[in-house]
């Protein structure tokens, strides 16, 4: 299976998408059988913390599993998809294929052809999956609110301070007590975590 490193690298990397291929995530296509599955794999993703199979998805996008929706659905992963580099596959062992989306976050591009070679330039702003459905650990967002009630009683042990609530002596130890955890905290979700605080918005 794939490692945590490995599913928050996915969420931190911005991918670029020909224009052809970025159509699968927009709005207008919402219909499309494309669509459904990009958006079906990163939702069972989430849930499952890790790749997915092929009778998942289709039990997520058209309510079976049966081999004709699972052949319809991989048809449509291999012929766009995959080729767009939406979706990654990965074979487990030869009747274990999982499925995965290679990245949280598109740029659409538009590629050009010059006597210099050929480049690409960024059209629009940065498309997300919706951030409920990217794979971030528990243990995220654990640490976030344990870093925020650390915050919080700061606050609280200052202004008591200010209102000559706590004496002096007792005001330092808890000072320096919480400040030391909360840095802790903040260590380890920048070292465990990186980029993902900024992205979630926490």
């Amino acid at each position: 299976m794939l490692n945590e490193k490995d599913l928050l690298d996915r969420i931190t990397h911005v991918r670029d998408l020909k224009e052809n291929c970025f159509k699968y995530l927009e709005e207008s296509s919402q219909e499309l059988l494309t669509h459904k599955i990009i958006f079906a794999i990163a939702e069972l993703t989430n849930e499952k913390m890790g790749p997915v199979k092929l009778a998942e998805i289709a039990q997520k996008v058209s309510g079976s599993g049966d081999k004709s929706k699972q052949d319809l659905i991989r048809l449509t992963i291999e012929k766009s998809i995959l080729r767009c580099g939406l979706v990654e596959k990965l074979r487990y062992a030869p009747n274990d294929v999982r499925y995965i989306l290679t990245a949280y976050r598109f740029q659409k591009v538009r590629q050009i052809d010059s006597f210099r070679g050929e480049s690409s330039e960024p059209l629009g702003k940065v498309f997300e999956i919706p951030k409920s459905s990217w794979p971030i650990p528990d243990e995220f967002y654990i640490l976030e609110s344990k870093k925020h009630g650390y915050n919080e009683a700061l606050k609280k042990i200052n202004s008591d301070f200010d209102k000559d609530l706590i004496p002096r002596g007792r005001y330092e130890d808890l000072v320096r007590e919480y400040t030391e955890s909360l840095n802790q905290i903040r260590n380890k979700i920048t070292s465990q975590f990186k980029g993902i605080e900024e992205l979630v918005g926490t």
